[in-house]
């Protein structure tokens, strides 16, 4: 097959899809919250009812953010690779499998928020996310032809490292789950945080 007759596979349909899903876990997320189940009008009636639901209220606002950063990354990592293959798109299917996971184990885990199973069960969702991405990002930054603007070392560097670090972090927050895991859950909250810091990237932003 001559060049002339090679199709250009733009990255759109891609990434047009990944907004859709993101869009849609987003929403599921929020769906599944349950309302307060009030038994009077008193303010200790209030309370009692609050007291029911802020464990999933507080799974549904870490995954909502989670996943709220994870699309940025999505989103910026195509502004750096403009065409696909068949194989970046494959990976991109499996980071969007993972993804559309995230609303069940935010279930689970507002479910049963304290307990080793659902902690692992979250974490390794969570990481799982963030590998897939971190896979497609490398081999569409590593593949000829895929790239549509020069990438600089530091945000090649500094890309790398963002998509990594939850990872490591999620296997220690597991990893405290079996002996105090509260901490995990304080780890799953501090987490987004990080990401929302000033950081080395800011400076090729807008």
């Amino acid at each position: 097959m001559t060049e002339q007759h090679k199709l250009p596979m733009r990255s759109g349909r891609l990434e047009a899809l990944g907004d859709g899903i993101f869009g849609v876990a987003m929403t599921i997320l929020v769906i599944e919250l349950a309302l307060p189940q009030l038994t009077g009008s008193s303010m200790d009636d209030f309370l009692t009812a609050i007291q029911k639901v802020w464990k999933p209220f507080m799974c549904y606002s870490i995954s909502f953010i989670v996943l709220g950063i994870m699309w940025f990354g999505h989103r910026m990592m195509f502004e750096y690779i403009g065409k696909t293959n068949r194989y970046f798109i494959f990976l991109g299917v499996l980071f969007y499998m993972v993804v559309c996971l995230v609303p069940f184990s935010t279930r689970f885990l507002a479910q049963h928020t304290f307990t080793w199973y659902a902690i692992l069960v979250y974490g390794i969702n969570l990481s799982l996310c963030n590998l897939t991405l971190f896979a497609q990002w490398q081999y569409g930054i590593n593949r000829k032809g895929l790239l549509e603007r020069e990438l600089p070392a530091e945000v090649r560097r500094e890309a790398s490292i963002s998509f990594l670090l939850s990872p490591v972090v999620y296997c220690v927050a597991i990893g405290f789950s079996f002996f105090a895991p509260v901490v995990s859950i304080i780890i799953y909250v501090i987490t987004p945080i990080l990401y929302l810091l000033p950081n080395k990237l800011d400076k090729y932003l807008p």
